[in-house]
């Protein structure tokens, strides 16, 4: 070739087409014979050309490549193999090869398809047995080059028809190879493998068995037939060869598995194994082993169920396990045996892969069935035979690569996978119940997962990202996933440990994958502590509160609750690392968990999470569970009186102060349990109460000793009241406990109700006040309406407090009117509807003290809709309607005017009756009942006796059923106001001996005269009943005097008449005269004032009532020797504090009545009418109309004292009955008056004395004078001219029958008038008229008995048409202060007596 031409083709292109215009009519001529020197000539013009070409295409960058493709194709069919010299040819072959592979780009694929074609169209001439690699390499390198491309989407889908000529050629290779008896199969593996088979991907091997059938079987037989011709290979070669051929049988199992068409059809590694098995039938080792893997790769071939599949798989895994045996001891560490453990460990590779997918499907589902266990533990076996011997493995071709660099273990990762083969098995077998209880698959599966786990400890490549890491980690959780029973449960409890050790190489999503699957398996657990050890791990690795919470919620629902998820966790075998942060949330989590889901945790829980607690918040919390725990009650005295030591040295954390408050409600409420007894309501007698403060150890029962529950409870509120201050000041840190603002409302709650129930209201005031700003900022709807029914009951508010209470219920009706439509919903607790419609019915209260009295009672009414909504409430006495009913009645009772337009409303003493008839049927229905009926029992105590006091009955106290809730709970102030009420109820009863009882009662529980255990038994001694004489005159005088009374109307109220039973207790004695020591001057000066209730202004209050009781009690019994300092130092003590006067509400005003009633007595007029004119001011609006009507009547008696009208009557005139009359007294009067009774009866009628009615004008606003009646005193007293203080009582008709008793009532008939009397008269008259009040005059009736006066009697009777008890009982009240020289005066005239030496008896009736 000259030297044109070569500059020719590295030229331009132009110069190419030139060069390839000469080249062109050079071979022309070579054609024709021109030119040729010798036959291998135009082989020689030809490999210039092609150096050239090869050499253009380096320097030009493939510019002409087209131009090149063109020479070639002008040269290559001119030329052919010269048989002298090979050489040449294989450098013909070289250059093709050379310019085929730079051709085969992106940028040049076409001339590549066209270059590649020109070599496809020649024929395959294999000179030497060598020729055969170019051929062979240029055949692949179009394959893959194609293909690549192909991957890349550079070239159209047509292309795949060189994928074809590509395969196509290589089968004309292999039959032309098969022709020349080519033995060059070593080395035809190797090209094959590297390019094409087992070192290829296994998506190239999918690619490839994608293709048609067509196409690859021109290959592939060839290539087989090839294969099976050995033509006399060696021993030692076809040892060399073996890993070859196991590599191209793996690959080929791959094609056969990954065909579309026709999977497992074309049977090429069965082909190939067959083969194999004829070249290997002279090598022993390798035959044998060839031989089972044939029979398996057959089996795994099956496309047909079989009967006898199970038994020859078992034989096949036992024939493999005795051949690892005894042929590994041996070859352990041949080569060819390592290839063969790694060729095995791919096959099980992707059998297991392929077990849920086709085509291997039929061969997993028969292995299960009946056999199932003995199946798969053959198999087991096989995998754990694999699993010993492969530890041997150093190297294989065949093994795969780790992208790691750190790792060059082919071993570990061979065992890895035995490993994973294993388990992936386990999870594809479905046993049935019986076949899970089969302990013998276990025992080889458990060898392999140990030994597995213990491999991947060690390798170095494993890692978050490593695909077997996480592929392990998938297979671990599905088998926790699996498990059902406990025999499964062992293989998760084997993989525990080392899978910590795993732990910090595992993701952590991946990892609580895991744990949570052992959480749901860990309940087939033989042993419950390893159950709940395992529960904790997955629990602790929740990071999410809410989450965590949750689950903890289902882990208390289901598991035994023994330990606390905390300290499970501590003892689990695969303890979580947390952080500090993670573990403190983990322990406070857990705590709130138990502490809000259970409602009664049990004690070995909260002792386990007290003995992982982290702070003091946590023993505060856990002691509210604990309360009857002595050792929990003890650890919060200790830590109370720590935290107040420090308290002294510096300023407390909010968390201290928050873990005082609890710590103090928990000794606060051990306590209050502690001092609680037990016993009957009937024990709760009048005429036994010392007996039963000694007989149930109540001694200790005083102010002092409940200052010290005080103190916890205050001291609770301001720790709660100094957090509460400071809780938005600082945020919560990661290291704070979370605030459990339940446990703190319900504790503040618990204060505030311990304080109100035992009635200490200024502190009461402060706690439920911080109740109410907590219930606010939190939005705690219902602990908002709480709070503020404290306040709504009140009528007044402590000045103190800075509540605006108007705005407080504008709030409160906006969350009512929400609240109550939804109330019948179903979602709210019944504590949570009590609270609803108590806050109605304070509300109504309140609203009635605003004068909105129609509010008031649209309020009530609603409330008793929204009750009737409740079927748990309808037709049972709750604290709902008893509060809806106090609540009325203190509207009747306090009602400030009266109008005749308004409906008539039952009496206040109808409605106490009512009120006691529904207390006496109360049934609970939620948890705040108690607490709400104790707290209005109290208030009902009070109001009650007032009502009953002013109208002179005592039937409609609630001092038996309030004494005995106090004394059981151990309540000294509340068992105090008790006491006063019915102290007070003695006194206006003139019951002294039982006034004095209470006395000394009252001055033990305020701690100042303790009661003598000695002198209270002596005492109760004397108390045995005296059973009176059951004579019937006995009985026969009682029920005439009965008869009488209601008869005439003229008699004494009620408590006068003192009757006597059979069954009647005998009074209580008269016990000695109060000491010296005990001086009413105590009551008011500072030094008598015992120095623990100087700091209370309540308890001064208290004290001092009871002194203002004390003197009335001294002024009934004519002890007046003191009442006169007395009197002073309460004027004194009154002026001191004006605020802590206002606090005495009502019994003020009894004290002034106390107080006139003296100076009365005392002739100090004067001053008695200065101070009834100061107490008629001083009376408001709300209280009582009876206080109003007997500072008007001592205000007139007063001044008819002082300025008589006339000159009084010289003969004392007579009653018309005798009260407190003895029995034996009246038998003998019968006696002698008997003879002459009958004939006076006839013709004669008692001479006695009644009042007409004067008019006494109330002071405004006290116009109802129905509802009105005598308090102790002379209220009506009246103001004629002839004033007998001894005098009959006024007639007067109680606020029962005033409805019943019509304005236009004639009056009696005139009755004949006596000497003595002047002549003008007055008419009777039964109703009062406008707002007057009638004072009765005196006038006096004949002792004749005439027609006339039958017209009275019958007017009296249509009067008072009944007899029953309802319509008596409060029929005329009398005035207080009853004349004693009245009483027990007899019926028929007598002169008049001589005056009476004062007795006890006497002083007793004689009030003015």
């Amino acid at each position: 070739m000259s030297a044109d031409i070569v500059k020719q083709l590295k030229g331009t292109r132009s110069d190419v087409k030139a060069a390839a215009t000469t080249i062109e009519l050079k071979f022309k001529e070579f054609s024709k014979g021109i030119g040729i020197n010798d036959a291998s000539f135009p082989l020689r013009y030809e490999l210039s050309v092609l150096r050239q070409l090869c050499l253009a295409l380096k320097d030009n960058l493939h510019q002409h490549a087209d131009l090149y493709c063109g020479i070639a194709a002008t040269m290559l069919p001119h030329v052919e193999p010269y048989e002298e010299k090979p050489s040449l040819w294989e450098a013909h072959l070289t250059s093709l090869r050379y310019i085929h592979h730079g051709l085969c780009q992106e940028r040049s694929l076409t001339e590549c398809q066209k270059i590649y074609g020109l070599i496809r169209s020649q024929p395959c001439r294999l000179q030497e047995e060598a020729d055969y690699k170019f051929y062979l390499d240029i055949h692949l390198t179009h394959f893959n080059g194609i293909h690549l491309q192909m991957q890349k989407e550079t070239l159209p889908l047509a292309a795949t028809d060189q994928l074809y000529y590509a395969l196509e050629a290589m089968g004309v290779l292999f039959d032309t190879m098969h022709q020349r008896k080519v033995a060059k199969n070593a080395a035809l593996l190797v090209q094959l493998n590297d390019s094409l088979f087992s070192k290829r991907s296994k998506a190239f091997l999918k690619y490839l068995s994608a293709l048609p059938p067509e196409s690859t079987t021109k290959m592939y037989d060839p290539l087989l037939k090839l294969l099976s011709c050995s033509w006399a290979t060696p021993s030692s070669e076809l040892t060399n060869q073996f890993t070859e051929y196991l590599g191209l049988v793996l690959a080929l199992v791959q094609i056969d598995m990954f065909s579309i068409e026709a999977p497992l059809e074309q049977q090429l590694a069965l082909k190939l194994l067959r083969i194999c098995r004829d070249l290997y039938k002279d090598v022993s080792p390798q035959n044998y082993s060839i031989q089972l893997l044939y029979y398996y790769v057959k089996l795994l071939y099956v496309r047909e169920a079989t009967a006898d599949f199970k038994r020859t798989y078992i034989d096949l895994c036992k024939k493999f396990v005795y051949f690892f045996e005894h042929k590994g001891a041996t070859h352990a560490k041949e080569q060819w045996f390592m290839d063969l453990l790694v060729f095995f460990q791919r096959l099980q590779t992707l059998l297991h892969q392929s077990s849920n997918k086709p085509p291997l499907e039929i061969f997993w589902q028969q292995l299960e069935g009946d056999d199932s266990p003995e199946v798969y533990t053959a198999h087991f076996q096989l995998l754990h035979g694999c699993l010993g011997l492969a530890v041997n493995v150093v190297r294989s071709p065949l093994g795969t690569s780790c992208s790691n660099e750190a790792c060059k273990s082919i071993r570990r990762h061979c065992l890895l996978s035995f490993g994973m083969c294993a388990l992936e098995a386990y999870i594809n077998w479905q046993p049935t119940t019986e076949q899970k209880a089969d302990k013998a698959p276990y025992k080889p599966l458990l060898g392999i997962l140990g030994y597995t786990l213990d491999v991947a400890k060690s390798m170095k490549c494993l890692g978050p990202s490593a695909m077997e890491l996480v592929k392990l980690v998938r297979l671990l959780a599905l088998v926790a996933e699996k498990v059902s029973c406990p025999e499964q449960m062992s293989l998760v409890l084997a993989f525990l440990e080392p899978l910590q050790h795993l732990r910090p190489l595992i993701t952590s999503q991946d990892m609580l994958s895991v744990l949570r699957r052992i959480y749901k398996a860990s309940v087939h657990c033989k042993s419950s502590d390893m159950a709940n050890r395992l529960q904790s791990t997955y629990l602790a690795a929740l990071t999410n509160p809410s989450r965590l919470r949750s689950q903890l919620f289902v882990h208390y629902h289901n598991a035994n609750k023994e330990k606390c998820v905390y300290e499970w966790h501590e003892s689990s075998p695969m303890p979580n690392p947390l952080t500090p942060a993670q573990t403190k949330q983990l322990y406070d989590v857990d705590l709130l968990a138990v502490l809000h889901f259970l409602s009664a945790p049990p004690v070995p829980l909260l002792q386990s999470l007290l003995r992982c607690r982290h702070n003091d918040y946590h023993l505060a919390l856990l002691a509210r569970k604990m309360r009857t725990d002595s050792e929990v009650v003890r650890q919060c005295e200790e830590l109370r009186s720590q935290l107040h030591s420090t308290a002294l040295k510096q300023p407390l954390s909010r968390m201290q102060q928050l873990a005082i408050g609890h710590t103090s409600i928990s000794v606060l409420l051990e306590a209050l349990e502690a001092q609680k007894t037990k016993f009957s309501i009937k024990e709760t007698a009048e005429n036994s109460l010392e007996e039963l403060i000694v007989k149930n150890n109540l001694l200790e029962l005083n102010i002092k000793r409940e200052h010290c529950l005080v103190e916890l409870a205050t001291s609770a509120i301001a720790g709660f009241a100094a957090f509460f201050e400071r809780a938005d000041q600082e945020p919560l840190g990661c290291d704070d406990t979370p605030i459990d603002w339940e446990a703190l409302i319900d504790d503040a709650v618990a204060a505030a109700m311990a304080l109100s129930t035992m009635g200490y209201m200024a502190q009461a005031d402060e706690a439920w006040l911080l109740i109410l700003r907590i219930g606010q900022m939190l939005d705690e709807r219902f602990t908002y309406l709480r709070a503020l029914t404290h306040f709504l009951g009140q009528d007044h508010l402590n000045s103190n407090q800075q509540l605006q209470l108007s705005e407080e219920v504008d709030r409160a009706q906006e969350l009512l009117d929400d609240l109550w439509p939804q109330l019948q919903n179903g979602w709210f607790f019944k504590r949570q509807h009590t609270i609803v419609m108590l806050c109605l019915c304070h509300m109504a209260s309140y609203y009635a003290r605003q004068d909105c009295l129609c509010h008031a009672q649209l309020l009530l009414l609603q409330a008793e809709e929204l009750r009737a909504q409740f079927d748990e409430r309808v037709g049972k006495s709750d604290i709902v309607q008893i509060t809806i009913q106090t609540v009325r009645f203190r509207l009747e009772y306090l009602r400030k005017k009266r109008f005749s337009s308004l409906p008539r409303r039952p009496t206040p003493l109808r409605q106490l009756e009512t009120l006691v008839d529904s207390v006496r049927n109360y049934c609970t229905v939620s948890s705040v009942d108690l607490g709400a009926l104790q707290l209005l029992l109290a208030d009902l105590v009070r109001e009650s006796t007032e009502c009953a006091a002013n109208r002179l009955t005592e039937r409609f106290a609630f001092y038996g059923t309030m004494l005995n809730l106090v004394l059981q709970s151990g309540m000294a102030l509340r068992t105090i106001e008790v006491l006063i009420s019915w102290l007070w109820m003695n006194l206006q009863m003139e019951y002294l001996d039982q006034a004095q009882s209470k006395l000394r009662l009252l001055d033990h529980l305020l701690a100042i005269k303790p009661l003598s255990r000695t002198l209270v038994e002596q005492t109760s001694a004397k108390y045995v009943p005296a059973i009176a004489s059951k004579e019937d005159l006995k009985v026969n005088a009682m029920s005439e005097l009965t008869s009488n009374m209601l008869l005439m109307q003229l008699v004494e109220p009620i408590r006068k008449q003192n009757q006597l039973d059979v069954a009647t207790i005998k009074s209580l004695p008269m016990h000695e005269p109060i000491p010296t020591s005990h001086q009413l001057q105590r009551y008011v000066s500072k030094q008598g004032t015992p120095p623990h209730l100087r700091d209370s202004m309540q308890l001064q209050c208290i004290y001092f009532i009871v002194g203002c009781l004390h003197a009335r009690f001294s002024f009934l019994k004519r002890e007046n020797d003191q009442l006169d300092d007395f009197y002073v130092g309460a004027g004194n003590w009154l002026q001191e504090d004006p605020v802590r006067t206002a606090t005495l509400g009502s019994m003020l005003l009894v004290h002034e009545l106390y107080h006139l009633n003296y100076l009365r007595f005392r002739k100090k007029h004067k001053e008695a009418l200065s101070y009834a004119e100061a107490g008629l001011k001083s009376v408001y609006q709300t209280a009582d109309i009876n206080y109003s009507f007997n500072f008007m009547v001592q205000l007139k008696t007063a001044r008819l004292e002082l300025h008589p009208v006339g000159k009084a009557r010289a003969k004392t005139i007579r009653r018309a009955l005798a009260f407190n009359t003895s029995p034996e007294d009246k038998r003998r009067k019968g006696v002698v008056e008997g003879s002459t009774k009958a004939k006076s009866s006839a013709r004669k009628t008692p001479r006695f004395k009644i009042y007409t009615e004067l008019e006494l004008r109330p002071p405004i606003g006290c116009s109802n004078s129905s509802s009105s009646s005598s308090k102790s005193g002379n209220e009506n007293t009246p103001p004629s001219d002839h004033v007998d203080l001894n005098a009959c009582q006024a007639i007067e008709i109680s606020d029962d029958d005033a409805a019943s008793v019509s304005a236009s009532t004639p009056a009696p008939s005139q009755l004949k008038r006596s000497q003595s009397v002047p002549a003008k008269a007055t008419k009777t008259r039964s109703a009062r008229v406008g707002s007057q009040l009638k004072v009765p005059e005196i006038i006096e009736l004949d002792d004749t008995m005439e027609e006339t006066p039958s017209t009275s009697t019958a007017a009296t009777v249509k009067r008072y048409p009944t007899t029953d008890a309802r319509s008596t009982r409060a029929r005329n009240r009398q005035i207080e202060e009853t004349p004693a020289t009245t009483r027990g005066r007899p019926r028929r005239k007598v002169p008049e007596p001589a005056p009476q030496q004062e007795t006890v008896s006497l002083r007793r009736r004689q009030r003015n």
